[in-house]
């Protein structure tokens, strides 16, 4: 996701929650363009949740990599803390890029329900459809 809403007028931010997977990816792209990247922890031991020592190991280099890392009030996993950092993502950037099959999820903080709410408040979104191969793009709701 990129942002303006936390750099000053002009500056470009890049800004993720670091999930395993296109989240990750875009965080690493975003730093090789020499982007500044500004992350959300879902929960106190989120670096748990990662499967693999080498996930582990990414996401905390990426975290470390951060200029700036908003923490939530969660301490534990759940669905409220996951949802809490998609919505926090989702209302700290101007444009939204979703990398997802297209498919309605009912898991909160799903890729679905990112790309749902951001229309809903009216930010712009590319969504990269892994299902179809195909780019759209929508400026507004």
């Amino acid at each position: 996701m990129l942002s303006d809403a936390l750099a000053a007028p002009g500056d470009v931010v890049a800004v993720s929650a670091l999930a395993e997977g296109a989240d990750s990816l875009f965080a690493e792209v975003a730093l090789l363009m020499q982007v500044p990247l500004e992350i959300v922890r879902p929960f106190a031991r989120y670096a748990e949740d990662f499967d693999t020592a080498s996930s582990r190991s990414r996401y905390r280099t990426l975290a470390a990599s951060a200029r700036n890392e908003t923490r939530l009030e969660f301490t534990e996993r759940s669905t409220d803390a996951y949802k809490a950092a998609m919505q926090w993502v989702v209302e700290n950037c101007d444009l939204l890029v979703g990398v997802w099959d297209g498919a309605p999820s009912r898991r909160r903080g799903s890729t679905a329900q990112a790309i749902r709410h951001a229309r809903l408040i009216g930010r712009r979104v590319i969504h990269l459809d892994v299902a179809r191969l195909a780019v759209t793009r929508r400026d507004t709701a």
